[in-house]
Order: C-alpha cells, then structure tokens, then sequence
C-alpha cells in the first residue's frame, strides 16, 4: 500500500516562567508563566486547524518546589494552559505535542530538570502520561519544530480520526525535588508548545488473532509490562505503573463514544461455561473507569446488624451487574441495572435506605455482552483473619480454596453480627465479576516485583508497590473476595486508596469497576493505526468475534 504523506509544524510561544529565590527565615521560589497570546489564535494549514485558546492564562504566583500534598491542592486549584486540535482532513493525522525549551538570554537560566508537567484531557487525575519531569530521558531532539531550541519533550503522540477534535490542558511546575540553592536563584525558565503533524491513509485490511493468543505473543517480546505470575496456571499479567492494555469491547455511552477497559491478563485453567465446562485460557478485563459507589451488600438489622452478608452469590452488587438477578428483600427495587442498561432503585448503605441508579449510557452494551463468557468464578477466602498473611501468592491460594467468610464468625462482635442463615458457597457461575485482591498484588511493576511479592498487600503502600502498579486507583475500590472476620459475617476485602489491601463492612459504599472474561472465539485484530503504539487510549486494543 502506498503511504500518502503531508507533514506540517506548528508552534504557540507557551510563555516564560521567571523563578526568584529570596533567602529569609523560610526560603520561597516566586515564579509566574504567561502566553504572548492575549487572544483567541487559530493557525491553519492547508486542511488542518489547531485552535489555541488564550483565555486560559496560566499564572503561578509564590510557588515553590511542592509537597506532594501541596501539589495535590495546587492541580486541583489552578487554571491550566488550554488548547484545541482539530482533523479537518479525510485522512487520520498523526500528532505529536512537544514542550520546547528556550534559551533565557541575558538572564539566569533555570535547568530543564526543575520543571515538570501535566498534560490531560479532561481531569489531571486521568492524565494522559503521567507527570513529565523534562529530562534527558524525555528528549525528541531529533523532532524539534524551533531549531533554536535547547530540547525538544515528548509530551503526548496520538492519532486523530478524520474530522475529529481533541482539547488539551497543561499544567507546569516546579519539581518538588528542585534543590534550593544559588544556582536556582532569580533563574528564569521559558519554552513553547509545538505540534508535529503528518497525514496517512487509512489501512485497508486487518488481520486478527485469538485475544488469549494475542498476549501471549506479545509477553514473548515485552517482559517489561507483560509477565507470567509464579502461581500453578502460570497466567500472563500486566504489570507496572504505566501499561498500554486499553481495550475496546463495543461498548458505547449515548453519544456512541467508546467505553473503554483494560486488560489484566490471560487467565488459564478457567471454567468456561459457554463451552460446557472446559478449561480454557481467556482474557481478564476490567473497565477503565468507575461506575460510581455502591454497596456490596446490605442487610436488614437483624441480619448481621444491618452491615450486609459477604456471600458473593447473593450480594446486592452481583444482582445489580449481572443478568437474571433480582433483589429479594425489598420489591421494587430492581437487580440486572447495570447489564440491561436500566435505572431503578438500588442499595446506598443498609437495605433501609436505597438510591436511584442510572445506567441507561453506562450499562454494558448488547455489543459488548456478545463478547463476554460465562465462567465459573473463584469466590473462596482465608481460613483465619491474620494481615501478615495477606501476600499475592498466599492470597491467589486463599481464593480458589473451600472457605467462606462466616466460618470463624462469633457473636463476640456484637448482637446478631454473625446472624444470616444464607448459602455458603465458594464458587459462582457468572458474567460480571469484581477483581480479586491478587489481582492487584501480581499488577505490581518489575523494578520493584521481588520486593513487593514477599510482602503483604496490606502493607503495599510502602515499598512503592503501589506506585509501580497500574490497578492502584485514587479511590477505594470493592473487591469480590469476602474477607474471614470473628466479629462479623459481613467483611469483604478492599483495596483502599492509596494502594493496599483491607477490608470493610459490605454495606459500606466503595467504587466499582465491572471485571469479566472474554469468549474463546474473541480476536484482536491487527493495529488499525500503525503509525501508533498499539493499546493506548487513543488506540485501544480492537476485537471481533469468530463465532457470531
């Protein structure tokens, strides 16, 4: 095929960032950055627009290098540098975002090093590549767009479809490493954005493989983010803080825009149901992004004080994920929600109080449903409550063994806390499920892998195990796992912000984010945009079904 070109360079002078260090009692970096622009620009070449919007000036005022606690209030509170790419040819376009910096002239000139930055689309929390702290290892040089530049920093490179329109936000500051010293004293920092463009045909076919075969293949090549786990089934797993395991299942909110899951690995030995009982490799997934709060179950106060039963089968938030499932409790209100698209009634806290659930755009869609399986889920737990005992490995065991969570459950945590007369089972036939606590554990990334895997999860906020893990999230997240607890009958296993292990009464309200297997027959299809890194948000993983 051949490959049709056209390469365009464009910049926007991003402003200077003057950095003063006065030396009193306490030490302070004052420092601002502002755009040339005082008005809306719109540059255009040939068939391609990029809009920067100049009614978003970044000023920073008495900032200095930043806690991480500081830092926190500052993303959350300060106005970050917006502008507007738009694709108004018939072609995808290829586009690369530098930060170029500049050379301060007559003034003192502060090191790349000291600053960093934020790109994002939306929220900074869901930033597009993390913080960039411009160094060395950052360098495009070979890409710059001003010739006269110092260095040239990759901030983002993406795809854009025919017709469509991205906005970007910038944030900068100083890094909270940045030595107070005298050679970082009235130093002055300047630098622009540019854009690098390049427009390709679309490729005209596609070939594909089998989704479980897909990842094994790529393990073979990327043992950097991809990683077979040290249990009996020897699983492939994404680890580390970053990975590019984005995946679109056909799901689509109400303006048909896609949403998105990731994968966590391919599962062996599991029991796929669509396929009589066999044991088969499948692909684990689960939803790029919360579907808000809820209870994992709740009770009545004579049923374990009102705090909830850990017995997945039965659980409030397995009715309302997967299909068939009613709440028996309490008529009208409704199970199934989430996987036909519905809105009713649903659990907030104890069974005595409920909310209104909204899922007719964030249900999973009738597409998206065709390419999931029906497998047999392990839903076991510890024998006895001990946190040591909380490793990956050790965890991985406790799940797929014949306990439940009432077995060791006195009545020394209070009256009726140990009270519910339910079906104890370790298994469950089911679509949608919630991660298990060693999923998280074996997300952990390489740097720090031997480390974190002899310890337990509970304590993986230390050690950097959950910054080097991807399944961190800045929220605290239900699992499916109930926890054993002498008290209650009600405790379930969580993964608490910032990153580790615990559990919680079931009635309590945590974020969920759906987890289920794709069918045997699913394919990836080759990378539709080559000119990308395959799995990214702005290319995710594709996928077809053989069977249908």
């Amino acid at each position: 095929m051949k490959e049709k070109k056209k390469k365009v360079t464009l910049y926007i002078t991003l402003g200077i960032i003057a950095i003063g260090i006065i030396a009193l009692t306490v030490t302070y970096a004052y420092w601002r950055l502002t755009k040339e622009q005082t008005k809306k620009d719109v540059l255009q070449t040939g068939c391609f627009n990029i809009n920067f919007t100049g009614e978003n000036d970044i000023t920073l005022n008495k900032a200095y290098p930043m806690k991480p606690d500081e830092l926190e209030n500052f993303l959350s509170t300060d106005t970050p540098y917006h502008f507007t790419i738009e694709n108004t040819c018939d072609n995808l376009a290829t586009a690369t975002i530098n930060l170029e910096s500049l050379n301060a002239g007559a003034e003192k000139q502060l090191n790349d090093e000291y600053i960093d930055a934020i790109l994002y689309e939306t929220d900074y929390h869901n930033n597009l590549n993390s913080e960039k702290n411009l160094n060395e290892n950052m360098y495009n040089d070979e890409n710059k767009v001003i010739s006269s530049s110092l260095h040239a920093y990759e901030l983002y490179n993406f795809v854009l479809q025919k017709g469509e329109t991205k906005s970007f936000n910038l944030l900068l500051y100083m890094d909270p490493d940045t030595p107070m010293e005298t050679a970082n004293m009235n130093a002055t920092w300047k630098g622009k954005i540019t854009l690098s463009t390049e427009y390709k045909e679309e490729p005209k076919e596609s070939n594909s493989s089998l989704a479980s075969e897909y990842i094994t293949e790529l393990a073979k090549t990327d043992s950097t983010n991809l990683w077979v786990d040290d249990t009996s089934e020897a699983n492939i797993r994404y680890v580390g803080a970053t990975v590019n395991n984005y995946i679109d299942i056909g799901d689509r909110d109400s303006d048909g825009q896609p949403i998105l899951w990731r994968i966590i690995g391919v599962m062996n030995k599991i029991t796929n149901l669509d396929n009589g009982e066999t044991q088969e490799s499948l692909v684990k997934i689960i939803r790029a992004e919360s579907i808000g709060e809820y209870s994992w179950d709740s009770s009545v106060r004579e049923t374990n004080s009102g705090y909830g039963v850990n017995e997945w089968s039965q659980a409030d938030i397995m009715k309302l994920l997967n299909p068939n499932t009613v709440y028996s409790e309490t008529p009208g209100i409704g199970g199934s929600l989430y996987w036909n698209r519905g809105s009713g009634s649903c659990y907030s806290s104890s069974n005595e109080t409920n909310k209104q659930c909204e899922f007719t755009s964030s249900g999973i869609s009738e597409e998206a449903k065709e390419k999931i399986a029906k497998v047999r889920w392990n839903t076991g737990t510890f024998a006895t409550y001990n946190e040591s005992d909380w490793t990956a490995s050790a965890t991985y065991e406790a799940e797929r063994g014949n306990h439940n969570g009432k077995e060791q459950c006195t009545t020394n945590g209070g009256v009726n806390s140990c009270n519910d007369d339910v079906p104890r089972t370790t298994t469950w036939d089911g679509y949608i499920g919630l991660i298990y606590p060693s999923d998280f554990g074996y997300a952990v990334g390489k740097e720090v892998r031997d480390t974190c895997l002899e310890k337990s999860m509970y304590s993986y906020a230390s050690d950097s195990c959950n910054t080097n893990n991807w399944l961190t999230q800045k929220f605290n997240l239900w699992t499916m796992t109930p926890s054993p607890d002498s008290s209650r009958a009600s405790s379930t296993f969580n993964m608490y912000n910032p990153g580790y292990v615990y559990n919680n009464d079931a009635y309590i309200l945590y974020a969920v984010l759906p987890v289920a297997y794709l069918k045997s027959s699913v394919k990836i299809t080759s990378n539709p945009m080559p000119e990308q890194e395959y799995g990214t948000v702005d290319n995710p993983f594709q996928l077809i079904d053989t069977s249908l």
